[in-house]
């Protein structure tokens, strides 16, 4: 089977190449990255919007297409992100709706952040209002409105919201890399709101997982991409410091409108589908992050020595792992 992935070099396109490798495919990766050619992998290094041959070849030739390229980034505030958004997020999934044939199994990654948080309490259910909440979350919602164009002329068009994506690789923006950065270095930890926010955190590798299998079901509609499960802020600064055997503090900063106060997917409509729902060892999950992300070559040593230090005394003087209730203090 042939598998085209745009947004390959990304955070969950390059877990979801390495998943379809592993399991027999090709694939052909799409972006504008250059990445390393690997077996079972052919590289296009193009952006989607320049017209180029070889791309639009691989889309409609392709047996199944994977379409996570984007502009993401829901806090990101630079210069012209808007113009950004709508020509990465809303053109650009335009085109590739166009180019690849109706029959052929399409997935086209949207965001949970079109919901603008779980309401109530209650778990975000793909049939709720969409509210969203910002910049990001609003290109998000056109380009949903483009899929289900596609699929009311027939096409075979899964839209896919992920929830709070975590685990080795994931964008240095994202919160849980900052995290891992600012306790490394001894800074505070940055939470916006309140460590007792949630979020439905997803581990990557069964995201990508997730989306394999959904692809083979060749489903049409919408389907949230989550664990049903959702771990408060302080859960997740708890595993960072269990983790790195550092003691954290934090710097609490007032969350702006595009930040929910809690994020939690219903995943019915996953389980119907393909059987199954993600499920999250946070601790196991934020160790392979921070391994992966340890610092290349001699500095690797260091940091690992300061690590192992670290541990070292917090161990002397605490003899329980790091509790949740011991990293409450703000400053």
């Amino acid at each position: 089977m042939s598998s085209i992935v745009t947004g390959s070099a990304g955070f969950i396109g390059r877990m979801l190449t390495r998943a379809l490798i592993e399991a027999g495919e090709r694939v052909v990766g799409i972006d504008r990255i250059p990445q390393p050619a690997a077996p079972g992998l052919t590289v296009l290094t193009a952006d989607l919007l320049d017209g180029d041959e070889r791309v639009h070849a691989a889309l409609s030739g392709a047996d199944v297409v994977y379409h996570l390229a984007g502009c993401p980034g829901v806090r990101d505030r630079r210069p012209g992100v808007a113009r950004r958004r709508h020509r990465d997020n809303v053109l650009a999934g335009a085109r590739v709706l166009a180019a690849v044939p109706p029959s052929v199994p399409l997935l086209v990654a949207s965001s949970s952040s079109v919901y603008g948080g779980a309401h109530g309490g209650r778990p975000s259910r793909e049939s709720d209002p969409l509210r969203p909440a910002g910049g990001y979350a609003e290109s998000k919602v056109l380009l949903e409105r483009l899929c289900a164009e596609r699929i009311a002329r027939g096409g075979t068009t899964t839209v896919v919201r992920p929830f709070t994506v975590a685990g080795e690789g994931q964008r240095p923006d994202m919160a849980l890399s900052q995290w891992l950065a600012a306790a490394r270095e001894g800074r505070p930890l940055r939470v916006l709101g309140s460590l007792d926010r949630t979020r439905d955190v997803t581990d990557v590798r069964q995201v990508a997982r997730a989306l394999a299998d959904l692809a083979a079901r060749g489903a049409r509609g919408t389907v949230n991409i989550g664990t049903g499960r959702g771990h408060t802020l302080r859960a997740l600064a708890a595993a960072v410091a269990e983790t790195l055997g550092a003691e954290v503090s934090f710097a609490v900063e007032p969350a702006p409108p595009a930040e929910p106060g809690a994020s939690l997917a219903d995943t019915s409509r996953l389980r119907s589908l393909i059987g199954w729902a993600p499920e999250t060892d946070l601790l196991d999950l934020v160790r392979r992050q921070a391994a992966a992300s340890a610092l290349p070559g001699p500095r690797a040593g260091e940091a690992a020595r300061a690590t192992a230090a670290g541990r070292s005394r917090r161990r002397g003087a605490v003899r329980e792992p790091f509790a949740p209730s011991l990293l409450a203090k703000a400053t």
